[in-house]
């Protein structure tokens, strides 16, 4: 058993070929084919050697640990990172998949919906996003479908060859859903869903407000690579309201606080990181945020992104609140970009004019000195990587030339 890796660009192809892979018990590797050359060399370094490669992928030239023939057999390892040469790969297995999707149809019977969940894929299949609604279709006997889901406006709507009868899911990134509200057909579209699920990153004011006047049921969701996608939910009647977003843990799953940081307890939680570092129970976050009384968490933002300038901790969501609570526009990006002066410079990517930047400088002057953004960068709409999410390192080239 030597393993493999799958780098295939087409969504339906990779998915097809990693999961008869899993099936037959062959630990695979899923490759991002959309890697840049720093990412593939680090794919080659941690991927052993003499793993086939299926698809336009490095060849591997890494050590795998000592009983990689012998105790891997269906695992898979699932890439999380991968700007610069930073990847990890979370390593699960069948049981921790199937923990994640039981705990989520667990999660949707409780809402009175029907066991069976057949899913639409339009996220890349290399990403846990992509990958989960596959395997809870598979687990719970329903069926999915990979669907086009650039979702451009030159481009129809994707036919969804899902049944009719048991849930029918849909996955989004907020960027995904935003562009389908902006199509004629988006919104009617979306209603062939009963669920939709949202995460990837947080939800905007307006878009939030959009979701809320059009009744869509969007759950929005927390969760992340190492817990096998969601293991939180906010439903729709929350997210139509004016309430703080709190989302419930999925059965099964608890969280806890350390510091401020967010902890998870559940058995979808990987075995661990790529090759040999253990994932231990509760796994300690990233995410700075509370859990109410009832349970239920506050998701505050990732503490690895906050912004040190100057030794003052800037907080981006609270610049972005700002502005977005000025009405003056509907999407922006705060973040740091390296300065050799200041550590980090606060920077901000607006769509918009660039007519307006007085007027957003106007606002930042409400804030302390440090949160003030020192440069916006204008465009027509935000940058972003094959999974929707904001596509930081296409800013800083921008600004380089």
């Amino acid at each position: 058993m030597s393993g493999l890796a799958v780098f295939h660009s087409d969504y339906a192809e990779h998915l097809r070929e990693a999961l008869a892979a899993h099936d037959a018990g062959i630990p695979t590797f899923l490759g991002n084919p959309q890697w840049g050359e720093a990412e593939m060399r680090e794919a080659a370094r941690q991927i052993p050697a003499g793993v086939n490669v299926a698809g336009k992928g490095p060849v591997p030239v890494g050590l795998g640990p000592c009983d990689w023939h012998l105790g891997w057999a269906g695992r898979i390892m699932i890439p999380s990172g991968g700007t610069g040469g930073r990847i990890k790969f979370i390593i699960h297995d069948v049981n921790t998949l199937r923990a994640a999707a039981r705990s989520l149809r667990d999660a949707l019977v409780g809402q009175g919906f029907s066991p069976t969940l057949n899913c639409a894929i339009v996220t890349p299949p290399w990403h846990v996003s992509g990958l989960m609604p596959a395997i809870r279709a598979r687990e719970t006997s329903g069926a999915f479908a990979v669907l086009n889901g650039r979702f451009t406006p030159d481009e129809p709507l994707p036919s969804v060859p899902l049944p009719t009868s048991g849930t029918r899911i849909l996955s989004l990134v907020p960027t995904q859903l935003s562009r389908l509200l902006g199509m004629t057909a988006g919104a009617n579209w979306l209603r062939q869903f009963d669920v939709i699920l949202l995460g990837g990153s947080s939800l905007p004011s307006p878009l939030r407000e959009r979701i809320g006047a059009l009744r869509l049921p969007v759950y929005v969701t927390y969760g992340m690579t190492e817990t096998a996608a969601a293991c939180a939910l906010c439903p729709p009647k929350l997210v139509w309201s004016k309430a703080e977003l709190r989302g419930s843990p999925l059965p099964d799953v608890r969280f806890h606080a350390s510091n401020g940081l967010l902890q998870i307890s559940t058995p979808a939680l990987g075995r661990g990181i790529w090759p040999n570092l253990p994932l231990e129970q509760p796994y300690l976050t990233s995410d700075r945020g509370d859990i109410g009384s009832d349970g239920t968490i506050k998701v505050h933002g990732r503490a690895d992104q906050v912004i040190l300038t100057g030794g003052e901790k800037v907080d981006p969501s609270r610049v972005e609140h700002a502005f977005l609570a000025s009405g003056i526009i509907s999407e922006v990006k705060v973040f740091g970009r390296p300065d050799a002066t200041w550590g980090e410079a606060v920077t901000a990517c607006v769509v918009g004019d660039p007519a307006i930047e007085a007027a957003l400088r106007n606002i930042a002057d409400t804030l302390e000195p440090a949160a003030r953004p020192k440069q916006y960068v204008f465009v027509a709409s935000l940058p972003t990587d094959e999974r929707g999410k904001f596509d930081r390192s296409a800013v800083l080239a921008r600004l380089k030339t």
